[in-house]
């Protein structure tokens, strides 16, 4: 081999090995359980399947178990569009990890504790606010309560505070379920939408 062609030989063998450095830093790597932790997931040890249930998403459609199937990551979210405080944050963080989520197999749900207040119009007019792809969910209330209970989601009975807000008290949690319809673990707060989105990207790898 020539002194040329070694050098060029060199020179592509640099070049590779640097686009391929870069390539490998930009990728997202597979957090530990204690990394997971520290950035706002708890992973479940055994996935639990979701149990048979059947709502209605806000454009009247029916919506069970075959429907978290069809994405890879779904984020289960029970609020309420009346609630003052929480509810709005959460949809916020929401629409801040699919800004910086670029994958489509991933789906956001709000679960409406409130089916009495929030019509499948009223809801499909707070969700897509936030974002277009966002999807809200309602359905009979004890359909909803079960449902909760198996993601250990509570909901205390409706009262009003001292400015006459409507006030559901919930459990304050983002779930995560697979495209198996198996839940793999909840985000707890405080959330924080960068590592929250460093988590996904983790868990996008793994599965």
């Amino acid at each position: 081999m020539s002194k040329t062609s070694l050098t060029i030989l060199l020179f592509a063998i640099t070049i590779f090995l640097g686009f391929y450095s870069m390539y490998r830093v930009s990728q997202p790597r597979i957090l530990s359980e204690s990394e997971m932790l520290v950035n706002g997931f708890v992973e479940y040890g055994e996935y639990e399947e979701l149990r048979d249930f059947k709502l209605t998403d806000h454009n009247g459609n029916e919506f069970t178990n075959e429907n978290l199937k069809q994405n890879k990551l779904n984020f289960l979210y029970f609020g309420y569009t009346s609630c003052p405080t929480e509810c709005p944050v959460m949809m916020s963080v929401m629409r801040q990890i699919y800004d910086k989520i670029e994958v489509d197999q991933v789906q956001y749900y709000l679960i409406s504790f409130d089916p009495e207040i929030d019509t499948k119009e009223r809801l499909k007019a707070y969700v897509t606010g936030f974002n277009p792809e966002f999807i809200g969910i309602t359905g009979d209330q004890p359909e909803v309560i079960k449902l909760g209970y198996q993601l250990g989601v509570e909901r205390l009975a409706p009262m009003e505070n001292h400015m006459n807000q409507r006030i559901i008290s919930h459990t304050n949690h983002l779930i995560v379920v697979n495209q198996d319809a198996e839940v793999i673990g909840i985000f707890r707060g405080p959330f924080e939408s960068s590592n929250m989105a460093l988590v996904i990207k983790s868990l996008l790898r793994k599965i």
